[in-house]
């Protein structure tokens, strides 16, 4: 099995979907696209499938829409970070650059780094 191929998260294609729009494939490119999406994706919960059509077989149409809405808002809230993209003006700003890098490694995991199920006792 390799997870690539077997395993896929569903809001990538409703994201991909709404980044199909002329609104969208007519006014930016390639690159703004794809980092239009992982900007979305980063916003929205992955639902991990195998198969579109066992999945869309059991999901009730009302929790469809409520998908394809989080994902069309989740693409309206990343569009202003691509259009006012910081990286066009690379030469106007001073690197800046960390010498010492500070990681805590007691500080608490953050909400979606714990594991989701817990351990059983031996």
């Amino acid at each position: 099995m390799q997870i690539s191929f077997d395993v896929h998260n569903y809001m990538e294609t409703l994201v991909g979907h709404v980044l199909a729009d002329e609104e969208y494939t007519g006014k930016l490119d390639h690159e703004q696209i794809a980092d239009l999406a992982c900007l979305a994706l980063s916003q929205l919960r992955p639902i991990y499938i195998r198969h579109d059509i066992d999945f869309l077989s059991a999901l009730p149409e009302d929790r469809l829409v409520v998908l394809k809405v989080a994902a069309n808002d989740a693409v309206e809230a990343a569009l202003p970070m691509i259009l006012d993209d910081r990286r066009q003006h690379r030469d106007d700003d001073i690197p800046i650059i960390f010498s010492h890098p500070r990681v805590d490694d007691d500080s608490e995991l953050e909400w979606f780094e714990k594991p989701l199920l817990k351990p059983k006792n031996r």
